[in-house]
């Protein structure tokens, strides 16, 4: 069990052996789910083991036994210091049993009613609102945090309560309410290392709507509050950038997309004259990426232009002025600059992906044929290039007799290439072949799945089902193997193994995906209810 950091003034003795006894549950135990180390020392050495026996069923899941755990201990200790807790985690375990309204209404309200005082008491406060909200009662949420501001206004969990408050408003979509608790939050909240995340969010997100409102002032003020130094830089650049793109989109907002473009640009060039030379590079990009928002090619270019004067012409930057071409599609620039390349080998892959971005598969694996004969220390991965594209464009043969090749060239990697090929024949409804080549993959258990599901196409239903139940031994793919026997012996007609199967499955994998699938396939085809007890007829 993990604990508050509140500063208390206990025996050593006692309290390093409190964690000791409690440390495996750490990491299994949230915030609101913490008793106060306070609260532990006063608990007699019964009441710890009743708490500890308790937890170690809450910690596994198995809420409902943990639940008799907690009222029984609020039974024997009923005056105890930890009955509030116990009450709590009692409200927990319902909840998380899905009993939402007994947990708000026997557990939560219980504990304000009872230990009104109580650090348990706040916490209830805050998880009725919680609760209400995670159902989709927001009015009730709403009423809750309300409550849990008002009684703990100076307190960490206040700020929280705004928070979910301010995620109820976005859901109604009320802006106004939103940006009223933003503003609560930057500049009503102490700024203390526990409060400064969901600070600097809401600042953040007020900023945005701020610079997309065009108020550009208002937002700079919310980011000067919150920030300092290059972090204010950097805030105003990431919660500016968006709405110089937006505004620039609309006739009559653009001209201010262009003024907060220009502001970035005036805020980062003042950063570079102090800059390191390794930060330079990101501060060209965001001036250039800034220029592309709104919508200043030219300026890209100049922009790369001035970023080679500054720190040389190398690689890195031709890539920069390549790419951009490249995504303006002019791709003929992109190839020559490409070409230009001091690592010839980096500039020829790029100019085969160019290639196969204009639709020119031909030219593409005439590049990678090149690189083959230039950098043959990278053949392997030249002729896995060359297979893709073979694939891509659906020329099933040239790309099988690539992969059989690479199987020659890297025998280490033959079970990628075998699976491959079976992908391609599973593809082209060749699946004698497929299962062939799955067989030589040593993909476990996907192989078997793949195979199973080719013998199923055949008809082949007894050689699929073997193949599943060989599956069945490893553990991360049982319940797929269940609910596909299960599927395997109704393709067969065969109704009474079918109905096993899938009841197996929900029986064996309760919590999983394919117990749901099984579950909801067992009403609406056989008209079977299943529980982890058994089935019943409708």
């Amino acid at each position: 069990m993990a604990y508050s950091k509140k500063t208390i003034k206990l025996n050593i003795i006692l309290f390093a052996s409190f964690l000791l006894i409690n440390q495996l549950y750490a990491a299994s135990l949230s915030w609101t789910e913490q008793i106060e180390v306070d609260t532990y020392g006063k608990l007699r050495q019964v009441e710890r083991y009743q708490l500890k026996t308790a937890e170690k069923f809450y910690t596994k899941g198995e809420f409902a036994a943990a639940a008799a755990e907690y009222e029984k201990y609020i039974t024997l200790y009923e005056r105890s210091k930890g009955a509030a807790y116990a009450q709590l985690m009692w409200s927990h375990c319902q909840i998380k049993q899905r009993k939402v309204y007994t947990g708000i209404r026997d557990g939560l309200q219980s504990v304000i009613d009872y230990w009104p005082n109580s650090n348990e008491a706040k916490l209830a406060i805050f998880l009725i609102g919680k609760s209400y909200k995670n159902i989709g009662e927001l009015k009730k949420a709403d009423t809750a945090y309300r409550k849990t501001i008002n009684n703990y206004p100076k307190d960490h969990i206040a700020l929280l309560s705004k928070w979910d408050l301010a995620e109820i408003a976005s859901i109604k979509k009320d802006q106004k309410r939103l940006n009223k608790i933003w503003n609560d939050i930057v500049f009503k909240t102490e700024k203390n290392k526990k409060n400064l995340s969901y600070i600097n969010k809401a600042a953040d997100s007020l900023s945005k709507y701020y610079f997309n409102q065009s108020e550009f002032n208002k937002a700079n003020f919310v980011l000067t509050e919150t920030y300092e130094g290059n972090k204010l830089n950097d805030a105003i650049y990431q919660n500016a950038k968006h709405a110089v793109t937006n505004l620039c989109k609309n006739k009559a907002t653009k001209s201010n997309g262009e003024i907060l473009a220009d502001k970035i640009i005036l805020i980062i060039m003042e950063s570079i004259d102090d800059a390191r030379n390794k930060d330079l590079p990101e501060l060209f990009r965001r001036i250039a990426r800034t220029h592309e928002r709104a919508q200043r090619d030219d300026d890209v270019i100049k922009t790369y232009e001035l970023m080679a004067k500054r720190l040389g012409m190398n690689d890195t930057i031709r890539g920069k002025i390549a790419n951009w071409h490249s995504s303006k599609e002019r791709y003929s620039k992109s190839k020559e600059i490409f070409a230009q390349f001091e690592d010839k080998t980096n500039g020829l892959k790029n100019i085969a992906q160019i290639w196969m971005r204009q639709k020119q598969p031909k030219q593409a694996v005439q590049i990678y044929d090149r690189l083959i004969k230039t950098a043959p220390d990278n053949i392997t991965n030249w002729k896995i290039a060359i297979a893709e594209i073979y694939s891509s464009t659906k020329d099933y043969e040239k790309a099988i007799d690539v992969y059989r090749e690479l199987i020659s060239l890297a025998p280490a990697k033959a079970s990628d290439w075998y699976w491959a090929i079976g992908g391609i024949y599973e593809k082209t409804k060749m699946l004698k072949l497929a299962i062939q080549s799955y067989r030589n993959s040593d993909n476990y258990p996907q192989a078997y799945f793949q195979m199973a599901k080719c013998h199923r196409k055949l008809e082949e239903y007894n050689e699929a089902l073997i193949l599943y139940k060989q599956a069945l031994a490893t553990e991360s793919a049982a319940s797929d193997a269940t609910i596909a026997i299960g599927y395997t012996y109704e393709e067969q007609s065969n109704k009474n193994n079918a109905i096993k199967w899938f009841q197996r499955t929900c029986k064996l994998f309760p919590r999983s995906r394919n117990a749901s699938k099984a579950h909801s396939h067992l009403q609406k085809e056989y008209g079977i209810s299943v529980t982890l007890g058994g089935s019943k007829e409708k």
